[in-house]
């Protein structure tokens, strides 16, 4: 049994409480106690993560140059495909610089990937950079549709006939395919699609899909041409599909038919209702507290489609900042779960909490057991009550449990400690964002020079 009274043992390594975490996995930071269980909670979060930050941004910056970079090379993949003795490339070509999502829905304006307007520019081939001065860089161009399948081989060499050839028109007694304004003036080289929409799916496309062509709308004077451009494919639906498109992220308080492969008032919807899961936060807490249980609940599911919905649910944004309690009188342990029921705190005075990770093994198996006992009886966790944290002593949110033998002693970490751990945090990211931009933009200027 662990009381109060009792010494722990040197608590090694460290543990990270999980209040939002996309792997949910557990990494690591300083043993403390938390005699404010909310602002404890957050405060160990946030000392916690610099280095997940600092990776993520790294990720980003690697993520966008590699992203340019390949576009750069599909950009002018043409240009390579001339160096090998194949004739016809012309020496300036329109280009999508943005993607377009995989999935648009019908009168919905047209955007890309990332919400922004998406954008088209004039390249010249010979110095892979945009137009950006000159007669040439205020052309008006036209947007197209295009069937799906054009270019599927992944041919970038076509002629003015082969585009022209693969124009889609609208379907008969069906008004224009695009809406909107199809005709749009380059500035400085670069053009925005603001305002255009389709009226039609493309279900009735053998590819199912759409892309989306331009093209200069009037001759050059000087006689010179101008390679077409041309989006990747993509799917169009009817707009009264778009209330039912799946959430990235979902929410805990979305319905499940926003999760992967639950299709709205069809078969997995209407089972897990029957059993009282609505809502993306009922699943993951089942998820959490009794998986096989959850996984009944789907009926004959493939492995594929459960882990599909699992990993999806998973990336769920915790918005839901709720704590629950449960006390197990008989050792002597109360623990702290967040909105989902993820263990985040452990306490055996009910004054200081601790990560759970940070416990020795033999609390930790203690841990274990009233934690499974909760999870049984999940009816028995109480809701902790605003009032009473705003009561606690906020001074002593982050403190280092002590040991009865001095070796084996914690460092102290108060509140205002914490505070410049955050703030410090907060001042690396800052700079590390200034130079990750600057980075960037050097590199991006290096690409447009070779």
């Amino acid at each position: 049994m662990v009381s109060k009274k009792q010494s722990p043992q040197k608590h090694q390594g460290s543990g990270k409480v999980p209040i939002q975490k996309e792997n949910w996995s557990h990494g690591d930071t300083k043993h403390a106690s938390i005699s404010c269980p909310r602002n404890a909670v957050n405060a160990l979060w946030m000392s916690d993560h610099a280095s997940y930050w600092e990776n993520f941004l790294r990720k980003v910056v690697r993520e966008v140059v590699e992203q340019k970079i390949l576009g750069k090379a599909h950009l002018f993949q043409r240009k390579r495909v001339n160096e090998a003795g194949i004739s016809g490339v012309k020496p300036l070509k329109l280009c999508f610089i943005n993607k377009l999502p995989d999935t648009i829905f019908t009168r919905s304006n047209i955007i890309a990937e990332d919400e922004t307007p998406l954008q088209i520019a004039l390249i010249d081939v010979g110095s892979e950079s945009v137009v950006s001065d000159g007669p040439l860089s205020s052309l008006k161009i036209e947007i197209y549709v295009l069937d799906g399948d054009f270019g599927s081989c992944g041919s970038e060499d076509w002629n003015e006939d082969e585009f022209n050839s693969n124009i889609l028109r609208e379907r008969d007694g069906k008004e224009p395919l695009l809406i909107g304004e199809r005709i749009i003036t380059l500035k400085n080289g670069v053009g925005c699609i603001t305002k255009l929409a389709f009226s039609d799916n493309s279900r009735w496309q053998r590819s199912r899909r759409f892309r989306i062509g331009v093209r200069v709308l009037q001759p050059i004077s000087n006689g010179e041409k101008i390679q077409e451009g041309r989006s990747e494919p993509f799917v169009v639906k009817d707009n009264r599909g778009e209330p039912y498109k799946k959430h990235y992220p979902p929410y805990l308080n979305d319905d499940i038919w926003r999760l992967k492969n639950i299709a709205k008032e069809r078969k997995f919807h209407n089972q897990l209702s029957l059993h009282g899961i609505h809502k993306v936060k009922d699943l993951l807490r089942l998820y959490i507290t009794n998986e096989p249980s959850l996984y009944e609940m789907f009926g004959n599911i493939s492995r594929k489609s459960w882990l599909a919905i699992t990993e999806h649910a998973k990336t769920c944004v915790i918005d839901d900042y709720k704590l629950y309690s449960y006390h197990s009188e008989e050792l002597q342990i109360g623990l702290l779960f967040n909105s989902i029921y993820i263990l985040v705190g452990v306490t055996f005075d009910w004054q200081n909490y601790y990560s759970p990770d940070t416990l020795p093994p033999k609390e930790k198996h203690l841990v274990e057991i009233v934690k499974q006992r909760a999870y049984r009886n999940v009816n028995n966790l109480k809701l902790i009550d605003d009032t009473k944290l705003n009561c606690l002593n906020l001074a002593a949110c982050l403190k280092a449990r002590q040991s009865d033998t001095p070796d084996q002693g914690l460092q102290h970490i108060n509140i205002s400690t914490a505070q410049g751990i955050c703030n410090g945090i907060i001042f690396l990211l800052f700079h590390y964002l200034l130079y990750c931009i600057i980075h960037l933009l050097t590199c991006f200027v290096h690409i447009n020079q070779q």
